[in-house]
């Protein structure tokens, strides 16, 4: 037994070195476990692979990877038991989607990257609602909400981009950036994320699921992201035509301030984030919405 568990372990080793593929699981809710007050929540599965790498490259453009993600995004109010619209503070919406993207990294800390989503939103058939629900009656022991009014189903398309950037302050601490574009149907937005990375972790692990470099050990990250939204169809429906049974007004100007870690011991990591979002919606019934991202990968 005891050389059986040997032998898996030196098979592992070698798998972590060699690693260029990864699945994962991330998922998004409050610190409010047991009475789910949230404004927004969300769970993504995740997959990508290292298709070039500095070896077996002969342009400036070391590393490219390729990331697919199935991700489903929930809005709801914070008084779910309410059925009139009048008392609802943040629009029922949901959101479900493919996303892929193609990352190019010069090095383990500047690159870039493109892609596209595509979904579709509608209580029903983004399966907001019964996912939602099913958590509440079984999971939380509470009653399921309403959705009694939500944001309309119509299919979506975006494109967006994405810009990465680290810089060492010191032989642990870095500087770090990543700016974002989105524009679409569905969402148009402008976001930079900048901050402190502290650790031994190298490259850029915060911003993704970094392929480039490897290795075991922590990470921490503080941080904020400032972003601008033109158009967010999950609170204002479309903007081409008025079909938002809301008559809230959307915040274009957010900020989250962010703390977290990760854990690596390869070949799984763990990342754990705290955020603390400005309000989306003006005059929201609290100030802030704090809510907690935890990821769990696996390397292949």
């Amino acid at each position: 037994m005891r050389n059986f568990l040997v032998f898996f372990y030196l098979l592992g080793v070698s798998t972590f070195n060699y690693a260029q593929k990864y699945i994962g699981l991330n998922v998004d809710n409050d610190l409010y476990f047991k009475s789910d007050r949230y404004y927004s929540s969300g769970i993504f599965v995740e997959y990508g692979k290292l298709t070039k790498k500095s070896s077996d490259s002969l342009s400036k453009w070391n590393y490219i990877s390729k990331h697919w993600t199935i991700g489903q995004e929930i809005n709801t109010p914070s008084i779910g038991s309410t059925s009139l619209i009048s008392r609802m503070d943040y629009p029922y919406s949901g959101w479900l989607y493919l996303g892929y993207r193609q990352e190019y990294f010069q090095d383990p800390d500047f690159g870039y990257g493109l892609g596209f989503q595509i979904g579709t939103t509608g209580a029903n058939e983004s399966l907001a609602k019964f996912f939602q629900n099913t958590y509440h009656v079984n999971l939380l022991n509470l009653d399921p909400l309403t959705w009694a009014v939500s944001i309309p189903q119509a299919l979506h398309f975006n494109i967006n981009g994405s810009f990465f950037f680290g810089r060492f302050l010191t032989t642990k601490l870095k500087w770090i950036n990543h700016n974002s574009a989105q524009l679409g149907s569905f969402r148009n937005t402008f976001k930079t994320r900048i901050g402190v990375q502290l650790g031994s972790i190298p490259g850029l692990p915060f911003f993704g699921n970094r392929l480039e470099a490897l290795q075991n050990g922590f990470s921490f990250f503080l941080g904020t992201e400032l972003e601008y939204v033109l158009h967010d169809y999950s609170l204002t429906g479309s903007w081409l035509k008025d079909n938002n049974p809301f008559s809230l007004v959307p915040n274009k100007f957010r900020n989250k301030y962010q703390a977290g870690l990760i854990y690596q011991r390869l070949p799984w990591k763990a990342n754990i984030m705290l955020n603390r979002s400005s309000n989306y919606i003006k005059n929201q019934n609290y100030r802030s919405h704090f809510y907690l991202k935890i990821s769990l990968y696996f390397f292949i």
